[in-house]
């Protein structure tokens, strides 16, 4: 649905605003080469995530039936080569994975119940060093941590659990001792939390009211996108902004009685019309427009934008650099895919076991 240009947007600096109907360029195809897991052990049956590593290797995050976490390291042609670490809390162990990321010649796990960040090396696949997060307190605890290429860390620090409205995300670069480097916080909009019961018990935030997205390229470039209107903003590596690609669409027409819980913490229909008219604020009219944001090795941005109010199936912008609609492409939500070496790395489920496994395609960009 396309929207007319707000005007706060008309009276930014350096962004480029494109036509919401715009045509894409190429059409995508997706063209199989490599299966990782769908045959022979070990069998995974909840994959979360996936990164390729320097040496050509996918390390693949998968949950075990009793939900806890394991890495698998894959070669190249599809054959199983090591686990990487082991669940625990002793060193190279890990508890609730929060993070799984590949900088040059290291791996990075972000183990948020230990509140640690394990290394490891990708020689030998064994651990580098562990870094405790104890330190790195800056008026609350670290929500989420992604490795640079610098060498240093992209901390985020959301707002108190006990603060309710609309919350603010405080983002931060951290050396390894916890260390501030000489970057200037950025504060984002996070989500929107409400209260619900006699004494106003906070509650997971909002989805449907919208909240910020953060992905880093390969020079530490940081982009954003809030979640209820498609404009992505650019940050260097120091935190200046320096511009902002725009599409004047909108999500899809809201409708409360439709809304379902995603979790046991997310308040049920009546408790969200009940806190609303309490606190005197309007429900939206449409979902939010974004849904995940990627950018992959060559600086390509990754939009998925929801086609259905259940987010079940997501179309793919891809974007160039420059903003440029590239190529679209539909995939479900669930299966979750990293872009690395001219390759998509894509979940899939096998529907006869039940078995999920990883497809490498090549992509074939193809003008109209």
């Amino acid at each position: 649905m396309l929207e007319a240009i707000p005007p706060l947007i008309q009276q930014m600096e350096n962004v480029t605003v494109y036509p919401g109907d715009l045509q894409p360029i190429y059409s995508l195809e997706l063209i199989p080469k490599q299966t990782y897991g769908k045959s022979g052990e070990p069998y995974m049956t909840n994959i979360q995530s996936a990164v390729v590593d320097d040496k050509g290797r996918l390390i693949v995050w998968n949950f075990q039936p009793d939900y806890m976490p394991i890495l698998y390291v894959f070669n190249d042609d599809g054959t199983f080569y090591s686990q990487l670490g082991s669940q625990g809390g002793g060193p190279g162990e890990y508890g609730h994975i929060a993070g799984l990321h590949t900088r040059g010649s290291k791996i990075y796990v972000y183990d948020h119940s230990g509140q640690r960040m394990n290394e490891y090396s990708t020689e030998d696949y064994s651990l580098l060093r562990t870094i405790l997060l104890e330190q790195w307190y800056q008026g609350g605890e670290a929500g989420y941590i992604e490795p640079r290429n610098d060498g240093n860390y992209l901390a985020t620090f959301p707002d108190s659990r006990s603060k309710l409205g609309r919350l603010e995300t405080k983002y931060l670069v951290m050396d390894s001792l916890g260390n501030r480097i000489n970057f200037e916080p950025l504060i984002l909009l996070g989500g929107f939390r409400i209260g619900v019961g006699e004494v106003l018990r906070p509650t997971m935030p909002l989805r449907f009211m919208g909240t910020t997205l953060m992905a880093i390229s390969d020079e530490d470039v940081i982009h954003t996108v809030f979640t209820r209107e498609l404009l992505v903003k650019k940050y260097d590596a120091k935190g200046s902004y320096q511009s902002s690609i725009y599409y004047p669409i909108q999500g899809l027409p809201f409708n409360l009685e439709e809304h379902t819980p995603r979790s046991r913490f997310d308040p049920n229909v009546r408790d969200i019309r009940n806190e609303f008219v309490r606190i005197n604020d309007a429900l939206p009219k449409t979902y939010p427009v974004v849904e995940s944001l990627m950018v992959d090795d060559e600086n390509r941005i990754w939009v998925a934008l929801p086609m259905d109010t259940r987010n079940e199936m997501l179309e793919w912008w891809v974007l160039a650099p420059s903003g440029e609609l590239l190529a679209k492409m539909q995939r479900r939500q669930d299966l979750r895919f990293v872009v690395r070496n001219g390759y998509l790395y894509g979940k899939e489920v096998d529907q006869d076991t039940g078995v999920d496994f990883v497809v490498k395609y090549s992509i074939n960009l193809m003008p109209y």
